[in-house]
C-alpha cells in the first residue's frame, strides 16, 4: 500500500510541475432543442432563437504525456434567447413569446489531444444554474374571436422554472498562438431534461410537450500563463 502511495505521489508531482493555469474568455450562442418529430406528435410546439451571450472561466491543464492532457475547468456563462410556443385545438389556441437569460456555473472536464498548435478536447460537463429570468407575453385566441393578449404576464425566475442541475458532452477544437494566447470553438450538448413540471399559472415560462435539453455554442479567446515549473 505504502508503495502505490508513493507512486500515485510521484506521478501527481510529476504531472502538476507541468501544470498550467489558463484563462478563457469570449461569446456563446444557446438553444434548446426537443424531439424533431414534435410536430408530428401534436401538442405544444417549442421554437428558440439565439442571441449573444458570454462566458469567462479558468482552466487548469495537467499534461499526461506529450500530446495528451486533461483540463478540468470552471466557468461562469450568461446564455440568452428567445423562445415561441404555440398551442392549438378546436376550441382555443394559445401563442407565447417570452425572452430568456440563464445564468450557469459550468465544470467541465476535458481529455486534450494536442497535435502542434492545434488541439482537440472532449469530455463532460456538469452545471448548475444559478440565475436568470423569463420574460413574455401570451395571447389566447378562438374560433371567430379576436386575439386577446397580456403584455407583458409571462415573468418568471429560471431557477424556479428549470432544473438546477444540468450535465451532458462537450467537444472542442482550437488552436494554440503565440505568447500563450490561443482561440476555441466549443459545442455542448446537455442530456438532462431543463424542464420542471410547468403548472397552469398564466405568469410562468411555458414549456413543450415534449422534452428540451439544453445546447450551447461557444468561442473564446484563451491565454495559458507560462508553466509553473519554468
Amino acid at each position: 500500500m505504502s508503495k502505490l502511495f508513493l507512486l500515485a505521489s510521484s506521478l501527481l508531482l510529476a504531472t502538476s510541475a507541468h501544470a498550467q493555469l489558463g484563462l478563457r474568455a469570449g461569446g456563446n450562442l444557446s438553444g434548446q432543442i426537443t424531439s424533431p418529430f414534435q410536430h408530428l406528435l401534436g401538442g405544444n410546439s417549442l421554437q428558440t432563437n439565439s442571441h449573444l451571450g458570454y462566458q469567462l472561466g479558468v482552466t487548469y491543464l495537467l499534461p499526461m504525456s506529450r500530446h495528451w492532457a486533461v483540463v478540468p475547468e470552471l466557468q461562469f456563462s450568461r446564455e440568452r434567447e428567445s423562445a415561441s410556443i404555440s398551442s392549438y385545438s378546436p376550441t382555443l389556441s394559445s401563442q407565447a413569446d417570452y425572452r430568456l437569460n440563464l445564468s450557469y456555473l459550468n465544470v467541465p472536464v476535458l481529455l486534450r489531444l494536442t497535435l502542434g498548435p492545434v488541439y482537440l478536447e472532449a469530455g463532460p460537463q456538469a452545471s448548475l444554474l444559478v440565475g436568470g429570468r423569463g420574460q413574455g407575453t401570451l395571447s389566447y385566441s378562438g374560433p371567430g374571436a379576436a386575439a386577446i393578449t397580456y403584455d407583458p404576464l409571462i415573468d418568471q425566475a429560471a431557477t424556479e422554472r428549470y432544473q438546477r442541475f444540468d450535465a451532458g458532452a462537450c467537444v472542442d477544437i482550437g488552436v494554440q498562438l503565440p505568447a500563450g494566447l490561443g482561440l476555441s470553438v466549443r459545442t455542448y450538448q446537455g442530456l438532462v431534461a431543463m424542464d420542471r413540471q410547468v403548472s397552469y399559472s398564466p405568469e410562468v415560462i411555458p414549456g413543450s410537450s415534449s422534452k428540451a435539453y439544453r445546447q450551447t455554442l461557444q468561442g473564446s479567446l484563451t491565454y495559458q500563463l507560462p508553466d509553473f515549473a519554468k
